[in-house]
């Protein structure tokens, strides 16, 4: 036992020394105060132009020390252009920004949602969640189940880029409060997951512009805040999507871009992904191979297991979603024992054979099914059947997997309208994700 824990001991001793080394090698020097000593001369004079162009009205925000725009802020600006002039011009844009979204910026500051974002908030599922190594924020991303396209469609063009900037505006923040406690220059790593992408979403024209203003904006209104940007789970369309995503990024953005060989976190090892080793995976979710599964998912409320685009919200509360012939949708609930999940179905025309099973906590696709726990047996729902409504309590904790199955339709597709919620237990919250196969 000895040996074994001492080799425990050494393996994660060369893991903290290889996270140590990486970190170094990527990302520079952070020490607040040694950066403020080396660049106090350039941090003063672009101060001394800030107060010189308040007095000009050119913005109306105080600046220096005691105010939120003080060397600490200034510092980002500098280390970001080399160029005094440049540097200058980006922090009035900056600080005109910030005067004319504040109430944006406020509610983004304290964690709120404002209501005109909240559809877009379902739709797209990212989300800060998890931290480095070091302590800093890491935002991920699921693009391959955002559905951009129904964002788009309901939402004008600049109101999502004001909806990006709001959530860059809650990493800037959470940067900003860690780069003052620790003194050490803060940045952000941004994972995106790409499983599920497909060429029709990932090539977007409408979003793909929205995405180019908001990389535009974001590096002249928050400089120094990316680490780096990790694209994960790179699908074999991707070469076709990067083509045309990584116009749509600035050159500095597209600098930061790095695309780690694990082809799918769901069976593969992480560790193998160099930037694994920054991230402490006891905070990452689980489906980019880390050790947390949040109750309801841990992004944006989508739960860990699903595989599919998020679908749009009809007005009596269910979602809309088309089940291929021949195929499925899996609905999937993170439960404790005991609490009761309400589930609703309307088959447009047709019918659909439903099941639900208990996947124990741990359970992974290719474990023993005999560890399952079968909830509702499989029966057939039908068009003339109406709204089938029912609430079932969980026997332990775990992972409920609703199906509805077409897999007995040749031809025919299948539309349907589905709602799964937690209602009961500790959790009280609503909870939804999907798979189709």
């Amino acid at each position: 036992r000895a040996t074994a824990a001492g080799a425990d001991r050494d393996r994660d001793a060369r893991r903290r020394a290889m996270g140590k080394t990486a970190r170094s090698m990527m990302f520079g020097e952070r020490d607040v105060d040694a950066l403020l000593e080396t660049h106090a001369g350039r941090i003063a004079a672009l101060t001394d132009a800030l107060h010189l162009a308040r007095a000009k009205s050119e913005h109306s925000s105080p600046v220096g020390a005691g105010t939120p725009y003080d060397s600490i802020w200034a510092l980002r600006f500098v280390l970001s252009h080399d160029d005094d002039a440049e540097a200058l011009s980006a922090a009035t844009r900056t600080l005109r920004w910030r005067e004319e979204n504040a109430e944006m910026l406020a509610a983004a500051a304290r964690g709120e949602t404002l209501e005109r974002f909240a559809p877009m908030e379902r739709l797209i599922a990212a989300e800060y969640h998890g931290k480095t190594l070091d302590g800093a924020p890491v935002y991920i991303i699921r693009a391959g189940l955002s559905n951009t396209m129904a964002v788009m469609a309901a939402n004008k063009e600049d109101d999502v880029v004001e909806f990006m900037m709001y959530r860059k505006e809650m990493g800037a923040v959470m940067c900003d409060e860690r780069t003052r406690r620790t003194r050490k220059l803060t940045k952000l790593l941004t994972v995106n997951d790409l499983n599920f992408v497909s060429v029709l979403h990932g090539t977007d024209k409408k979003f793909q512009k929205v995405l180019s203003r908001a990389s535009k904006l974001s590096e002249d209104y928050y400089p120094q805040l990316l680490d780096r940007a990790v694209l994960i789970n790179v699908p074999y369309v991707f070469s076709a999507i990067w083509g045309v995503f990584k116009n749509m990024l600035s050159a500095k953005t597209r600098a930061k871009v790095a695309i780690c060989p694990v082809s799918d976190t769901r069976k593969g090892d992480v560790r193998k992904c160099p930037f694994a080793k920054l991230l402490d995976l006891s905070t990452i979710p689980s489906f980019l191979a880390g050790e947390c599964r949040c109750k309801g998912g841990c992004v944006r409320g989508v739960a860990n297991d699903q595989k599919t685009l998020i679908g749009a919200m009809t007005d009596d509360g269910l979602i809309a979603h088309n089940v291929p012939a021949r195929g499925k949708i899996d609905v999937f609930a993170e439960v404790d024992a005991t609490d009761a999940v309400a589930w609703r179905l309307l088959v447009e025309k047709g019918g659909v054979e439903v099941t639900a099973t208990l996947r124990p906590a741990g359970w992974r696709k290719g474990d023993d099914v005999s560890k399952c726990t079968t909830l509702i047996r499989k029966f057939k729902h039908r068009d003339g059947d109406g709204t089938k409504e029912d609430v079932i309590v969980s026997p332990g904790k775990g992972t409920i997997a609703f199906t509805f199955s077409n897999a007995h339709s040749t031809w025919n597709s299948k539309d349907i309208k589905y709602s799964v919620d937690v209602v009961g237990g500790e959790s009280g919250a609503a909870k939804e994700g999907e798979k189709e196969t």
